[in-house]
Formats: C-alpha cells, structure tokens, sequence
C-alpha cells in the first residue's frame, strides 16, 4: 500500500462515502490525486491531505467533496497543481497556500469560494498558470492588480466571474506580462478599449474576451499580437469595419470570434490569408456584402456561422461542397445550393444547411 503513486477515478461509478483520514498512510509514496467525473463522494477535504508530503497533483471536479479549503495544504511543498472545479467548496482560500513554492498551476471554477484571493498566492515565484472561472468573488479589479504586480511570470491567465463584479477598463499594465500566451478575459464586465499598451504582449496565442462591453475600433495593439491562433472578442460593443490587416497581420488564427459586436463593412479578401482558419463566427453583426471567395484557402475551415448579418449574395459553392464532404454546416441567410442531407447531419439550426432558405429541411 505504501507504494500507491497515484489514485485517479476518471469516470462516472457507484462509488460512495467520503476520502477516509487513512488517506495519510499514503504520505511518501502518493504523488497524484485525480477524482473527477460524477463520483459520488462526499464529505470535506481531509486535513489528513497535509502529511502527503510527496503530492504533486491535486485535481477534484465535479463530485461532492466540500467543506472549506484546508489549511493543511501548506505543508504540501510538492504541490505543482491544484485544480478544484465544480464541487462544493466553500470559505476562503487561506494564506498558508503562500507556502507551496513549486506551485505552477492554479485552478478554481464554479465553486462557492468566497473572500479574496490571498496575495501570497500571487507572488509564487514558480506560478505560471492562474485559472479562476465562475466563483462569486466580487473584487474583479484587486485580482487584476495583484496579477500585475506580483505575478508577473504568468504564462496563462484566465478569470470569468458569476457576479457582476465592478466595472473597470482593461488596465494598461496588463502589458507588462509579456510572459503571457494566454489572456482570457471572460464576463469580467470590463468597459472602454483596448489600450494601445496590449500590444507588447507579442507572445500571446490565445486573446479571450468574450462577454464583456468593450468598445471601439479593432485597435493597432491587437495587429501586433502576430502569433494569436485563437481570438475571441465575441459579445462585445466593437463597432466599425473590420480591418484587413486583422487577417493579413495575424495569418497564424485557427479560431476567430467576432460575432455579437456592431461591426459595419464587408468581409475582407484579406481573409485569403488565414489558411489554417477552422472556425469563423461573424453573426449577429452589421457586416454586408457578399462571402470573399478567398475563403477557399482556408481547407480546414470546419465552422462558418454568419447569422443575422446583412450578407447576401451566395455562399461560394466549392466552400459548400466542401462542408458536405465534411459533414459541416455554415448557418446564415445568404443562399446556396441545396444539398443532400447525410443522417448524422444536424440541420434546421437558424436557417438551415449552408443557409439554404428550405423552409422544413426538405434538401435533396
């Protein structure tokens, strides 16, 4: 028993009860907790998890383990992950986690966490991941603030919140973490533009933020952001053209989210250049014209939706016998050729396959 190195349950079962105290016996061999996916185990994290002196990953999703965050976890100075999502814990998270100096990454998600986020947890000299996802903390911009001045090596950060928090501009110092490769930024109820200060974060691959009242043009800073391969500013307040440099700058986009802003304009050709692009969402949105043909340079495209725009004309018929082949709807107004149906094809999504104004999807 003393050489068990990892206890993972990854899939739903029928097993009962609570993580016994016993769990301590485990203490210089076990190195990996994974519980996760439905167990129905219940009770409080043992203090007991504070003499597993070897522990190096802790992942708890998505069970019934609660209680409140064990101040025991200081004594874990193994610890590299700790990932609570999805579980009832609750109270706040306490200072002693200042202590684990080969933490590298933290994750909590929709838990009942509430308090601050302890500023010893900030400055870990070895934290390069930061996930915080749907908690009802209501101190959106100390967290930001903390961030940018004691977490400076972040590789990943990501916040969402469940509450409506304060209203704030994305601060200009977020520049100065040019670590970063992923910024996500999710219903953090931020407001204003963009500021021009973004766009030293050259590194960054991944720019999310989504669900937001960001306003404004698309601004240089994100032009120099050259190495993105996911961009989502859906749900915002973006108004205006859409610049072609968007695609010619950033030819490295696979997912690309413009959808529910104010954009104006047409689809530039420019799009020609994205020839890895995978997922293209414009709906709900004032863009015009007609589809570029130079979205056929993008064969790997897997999702084009263009809903509610003011698109007309046809959607190029090559690009829609590609996504049959592919077993692949793009959704919107603008009419194509009718296509047969495969039966494991969902249609009758918005308008219809490739928009097709079918009316009860009898395509032949």
């Amino acid at each position: 028993m003393g050489e068990i190195k990892a206890l993972i349950f990854e899939t739903a079962n029928n097993m009962e009860g609570t993580i016994p105290p016993e769990i301590s016996m485990l203490g210089k061999s076990l190195q990996s907790i994974v519980l996760r996916l439905q167990l129905q185990l219940e009770g409080s994290i043992p203090t007991e998890f504070g003499l597993l002196t070897k522990l190096a990953q802790l992942l708890l999703t998505t069970t019934n383990i609660g209680g409140s965050f064990p101040t025991e976890f200081g004594q874990l100075q193994s610890l590299q992950l700790v990932a609570l999502g999805g579980i009832p814990i609750h109270g706040h998270i306490p200072s002693e986690i200042g202590r684990l100096c080969n933490l590298s990454t933290f994750v909590v998600a929709r838990t009942d966490l509430t308090g601050s986020v302890p500023g010893e947890l900030y400055k870990l000299p070895g934290l390069q991941s930061l996930s915080i996802q749907e908690c009802p903390w209501q101190e959106t911009e100390y967290i930001l603030q903390e961030v940018i001045h004691n977490a400076m090596q972040l590789h990943s950060l990501s916040l969402s919140s469940r509450s409506s928090g304060t209203v704030m501009s994305i601060p200009s110092e977020l520049g100065k973490l040019t670590e970063l490769t992923s910024l996500i930024l999710l219903d953090w109820n931020l407001h204003g533009t963009i500021p021009n200060q973004l766009g030293k974060l050259e590194n960054l691959t991944y720019l999310g933020l989504r669900g937001n009242s960001v306003s404004g043009t698309v601004p240089p800073a994100l032009l120099e952001m050259t190495k993105l391969t996911n961009l989502n500013v859906g749900s915002n307040k973006f108004a205006g053209a859409v610049p072609p440099d968007l695609f010619s700058r950033l030819s490295n986009l696979k997912f690309l989210y413009l959808n529910d802003n104010l954009f104006t304009g047409t689809v530039p050709t420019e799009v020609g250049h994205l020839s890895d692009l995978r997922t293209l969402e414009f709906q709900n949105t004032n863009v015009s014209g007609t589809l570029p043909t130079a979205l056929l340079t993008a064969e790997n495209l897997t999702s084009l939706v263009v809903t509610d725009t003011s698109l007309s004309g046809s959607i190029p018929e090559e690009l829609c016998d590609r996504m049959h082949q592919q077993e692949l709807i793009c959704y919107g107004r603008s009419p194509c050729k009718r296509l047969p149906v495969k039966t494991n094809t969902t249609v009758c999504h918005g308008t219809s396959l490739c928009g097709c104004d079918c009316g009860p999807c009898k395509l032949n």
